[in-house]
């Protein structure tokens, strides 16, 4: 089996141009998100997608044609002194944010309001970064010809993450924080098959064979206590 691990670590960084370069991607990201918003197409469904609402159901479809992701790029492009590439990031990152949102929005738990970016950030590409695993050492690219760098040579963190990858980086204000990555392939042990629904759980190993778990005592005590507490008077200080 393979399993990949993942790492997060801050290192400090002070830099002026990483500053301006976060309110561009902020200011950009935030665009792009409205733009995105602007041009959703709004469908019904039968499906039942929000908890207690059936039949009919508004769907929010996001645009991901070729044609408007390419408008997007131009558009956002205008206003773009950096690096090409920074411009693909902030693309990804609003339909990263509007498909959190949609999601969100299907199970009930976000209203039809746009998002909004609150946090200054700026995700960086891999195509903007070389790193030389030797020294230790990121450089991010600004612009063309022009570059910062991150070292985490003298980290405390170093030896640990020793033979890992680097993955996209995080920028903030005062420190970037860097995803460190590996993939292990290991064999189990012991192998168990389970499958379940409302009333019980089975499960088959060959070295046990197989494991039958009842839940509907479970249910039933559910059921009994929920009838016995909907009939319970509430209190003066109860909520609604």
């Amino acid at each position: 089996m393979v399993r990949e691990e993942v790492r997060m670590y801050s290192v400090p960084l002070e830099d002026g141009r990483v500053r301006e370069l976060i309110t561009w991607y902020v200011r950009a990201l935030q665009r792009a998100v409205g733009t995105i918003w602007d041009s959703i197409e709004w469908r019904y469904d039968f499906k039942s997608y929000r908890r207690g609402r059936r039949g009919k159901v508004r769907v929010p479809i996001l645009p991901k044609d070729s044609e408007f992701k390419r408008s997007l790029r131009d558009a956002l492009m205008g206003e773009n002194p950096y690096a090409k590439h920074w411009v693909d990031a902030v693309i990804r990152t609003a339909y990263g944010i509007m498909e959190s949102w949609r999601k969100r929005y299907l199970r009930g738990r976000a209203r039809k309001r746009k998002p909004r970016v609150r946090r200054r950030f700026a995700r960086c590409k891999v195509t903007l970064m070389r790193v030389d695993y030797k020294r230790r050492l990121i450089r991010i690219t600004l612009r063309p010809g022009e570059s910062v760098e991150v070292s985490y040579a003298n980290s405390w963190f170093s030896k640990r993450v020793e033979g890992w990858r680097v993955g996209e980086v995080i920028l903030k204000d005062d420190r970037v924080l860097i995803p460190f990555k590996r993939v292990r392939i290991y064999a189990p042990e012991r192998i168990i098959g389970w499958d379940c629904n409302e009333l019980e759980i089975t499960g088959f190993s060959p070295d046990i064979g197989f494991v039958h778990v009842d839940l509907r005592p479970l249910v039933s005590a559910r059921i009994t206590y929920q009838g016995k507490r909907s009939k319970r008077p509430r209190s003066r200080g109860e909520g609604f």
